[in-house]
């Protein structure tokens, strides 16, 4: 980088002041990350735009282990400076300072650049390409209400009152041979300020009748139209899909992939292409950056162990030839399709073992 684009970023970009962050600690924001040292003081030349920072604590003694990774969405604003303490009994960033402590970093600005590490600009193309479709309104609506998406939630045990003590008094005791840690524990429940608010992805419209039921499993754009519905447009469908991508894949966290593949598959196993082409026409480019940025071998142990991706994008790929889609939009669908045929080898040629007709001969053999 040259010296008028590093004063520009200097000037342009935002700031992100992080203090008290133990030593050892893994910092990252977007697509890098860094192990902070004790002169460590934030981030600099921060883009304008929606980032995720994310921080790992180190092992507090020996034997110990990484705490999990836990992170916050940020939109930055040009020149902006933000400032968050770290908080050593939560383990977690605290929101930001008083208004005179702000200003007498805004104030500082200079002096405090050596200590803060440069946004890495290398990878920015990168990070917009997987979080374009990411509103504000798509973090509001999916965040946890602490704020803080986290690879481990907490668990919370649930209270008991007279009523429920009488009542495990008068059950049928456990006997000795089938005590197991699970019947020992108390009531726990994942805390709800924790999760994750994704919208739903329901099989049938909720409070269907029997035909209606039986109508969206024969045509699923009925539940696809519902859920573009709940997100509020097909540009949220999208910016979900994002959020949830980005979720599991930096922020470590299994209920993002989870519903990271339901959203696809609801995509995917849908007919009503040529009605929302443009929103098929971004599901391509957003399903090409984000399969170049997953380890080969992570398919393999995880989507592929049931074929799940691979049947799913065949369902798109089909659908989408038989669709009365543009060309273009079907020659868009080719070239991902040869594009993942080439980087994992996948085939879409053939129709998955699973979906092909069953031959039975003469004699009833499969």
């Amino acid at each position: 980088m040259d010296q008028a684009t590093a004063n520009h970023l200097f000037e342009a970009g935002a700031v992100l002041v992080l203090l008290d962050v133990p030593k050892g600690t893994e910092i990252g924001i977007d697509m890098h990350s860094w192990q902070v040292t004790a002169n460590f003081k934030g981030i600099k030349m921060i883009p304008p735009g929606l980032h995720f920072i994310y921080f790992t604590v180190p092992p507090s003694g020996d034997g110990c282990q990484n705490s999990p990774r836990s992170g916050f969405f940020r939109a930055f604003s040009e020149r902006e400076v933000v400032v968050r303490k770290w908080n050593t009994s939560l383990e977690l960033f605290e929101n930001e300072v008083v208004d005179e402590e702000l200003q007498k970093f805004k104030d500082n600005k200079k002096e405090l650049d050596r200590y803060c590490g440069p946004y890495p600009y290398d990878s920015y193309k990168k990070w917009i390409s997987l979080s374009q479709h990411i509103t504000a309104h798509t973090v509001q609506r999916t965040q946890p209400k602490s704020g803080f998406v986290l690879s481990v939630s907490a668990l919370l045990s649930m209270p008991s009152n007279s009523s429920s003590r009488a009542a495990k008094s008068k059950a049928e005791p456990i006997p000795m041979e089938k005590l197991n840690a699970d019947n020992l524990m108390p009531d726990m429940q994942l805390d709800p300020n924790e999760q994750m608010n994704y919208t739903p992805v329901h099989r049938f419209l909720e409070g269907s009748d029997p035909k209606t039921i039986t109508d969206c499993a024969v045509n699923s754009q009925l539940v696809l139209e519902d859920f573009i519905s709940r997100c509020h447009s097909c540009q949220n469908v999208l910016g979900e899909l994002q959020m949830a991508f980005i979720c599991f894949l930096i922020g470590q966290q299994y209920d993002s992939f989870e519903q990271w593949k339901k959203v696809v598959g609801l995509l995917c196993n849908n007919q009503c292409i040529e009605k929302y082409s443009s929103m098929y026409s971004d599901l391509i480019s957003v399903l090409h950056f984000q399969m170049k940025e997953i380890p080969e071998d992570f398919f393999v142990d995880i989507v592929s162990s049931d074929n799940f991706l691979t049947h799913t994008l065949h369902s798109l790929f089909t659908n989408m030839q038989n669709s009365d889609a543009s060309s273009d939009l079907k020659t868009r669908a080719a070239k991902f399709s040869k594009n993942l045929t080439k980087q994992f080898g996948w085939c879409f040629e053939e129709e998955p073992d699973d979906c092909a007709p069953v031959i039975v001969d003469e004699q009833g053999n499969y």
